[in-house]
């Protein structure tokens, strides 16, 4: 199994047209894109992802073909679902096929559940998977509406530590990924923010597992040589982050479908609704940005 760490790709995925099937034959050509780059894994089926608008046999199908086209990387599933049936479902069977770890949002149909019912749903979960299951937690409350919180944490480790290997933080808030690498050590924390690479690998992060990698994979690759060869990090961070600036959340996926077409030699590719495709304007802004960056 290979070690996760390091900058990680929340990976795209590949669609025909927005309401088409996925490409799944664009999928291998785009993780040797993303090995080429310097990343160090690939989180698949993720928020960047746009795995909750897939079918689990067109989510089954990507974690095939990632896992068969992975070369060096290390490949976590995002097998997090509404159902726990879903969730126990896919957890499983990325593990059988040879995924490092699978990464899991807390259930976010249900507004307003309460941490015992969390705790609940995700040892339910560990209960149905193997034993040396590597389980991550997924803290992205923005989307889920759904915190991952201390007391869900504690007690995760309390019944399965064995299983129970780490957190991806997405909250964006620097105060709460330095609380989970504090309090936890015993676990490995990613940041999901591409803003805050610099501060959680200064902070003793196990990495960053980042959109904006999926697109710009050298100029996230290069902060976390900055920080481990002496080199000038903040110039780096702030490389990464002018970039992130030109792209509003929510349109994350489209932004670096675009992205692709001038940081790499892949074919367009498409995301499916809701999402819609970034404007000519929007992407013009965000090229020129990173030509200004890059040179």
């Amino acid at each position: 199994m290979a070690e996760i760490k390091g900058i990680i790709s929340a990976m795209l995925t590949p669609f025909t047209s927005d309401v088409g099937p996925v490409d799944y034959e664009w999928l291998p050509g785009y993780l040797r894109f993303l090995e080429a780059g310097g990343l160090h894994g690939v989180l698949t089926l993720g928020t960047t992802g746009e795995g909750p608008s897939m079918s689990m046999a067109e989510r089954e199908r990507v974690l095939d073909i990632v896992l068969a086209s992975r070369g060096d990387l290390a490949v976590i599933a995002g097998t997090g679902c509404a159902a726990l049936t879903e969730t126990i479902a896919l957890s499983n069977y990325a593990l059988g096929r040879g995924a490092d770890a699978v990464l899991v949002m807390p259930p976010y149909f249900i507004k307003g559940p309460s941490e015992t019912g969390i705790l609940s749903y995700f040892r339910a979960l560990c209960d149905a998977l193997p034993a040396d299951a590597k389980v991550m937690l997924y803290n992205i409350p923005q989307v889920t509406g759904v915190p991952v919180t201390p007391a869900v944490i504690d007690g995760l480790l309390e019944s399965h530590s064995a299983q129970f290997y780490g957190l991806k933080d997405s909250s964006g808030s620097w105060d709460n990924s330095k609380m989970l690498i504090e309090r936890y050590p015993q676990l490995k924390v990613f940041t999901g923010s591409d803003r805050l690479i610099a501060s959680a690998l200064s902070g003793g992060a196990a990495g960053a597992i980042t959109a904006l990698s999926s697109a710009f994979p050298r100029v996230a690759r290069a902060i976390y040589d900055a920080h481990h060869g002496g080199g000038d990090i903040a110039a780096a961070q702030a490389r990464l982050t002018a970039l992130r600036n030109q792209i509003d959340p929510v349109n994350t996926p489209p932004a670096l479908k675009a992205a692709l077409a001038w940081t790499s030699d892949l074919a367009e590719t498409q995301v499916r609704l809701p999402l819609v495709p970034f404007s000519n304007e929007e992407a013009a802004r965000l090229r020129d940005e990173y030509e200004r960056l890059i040179g």
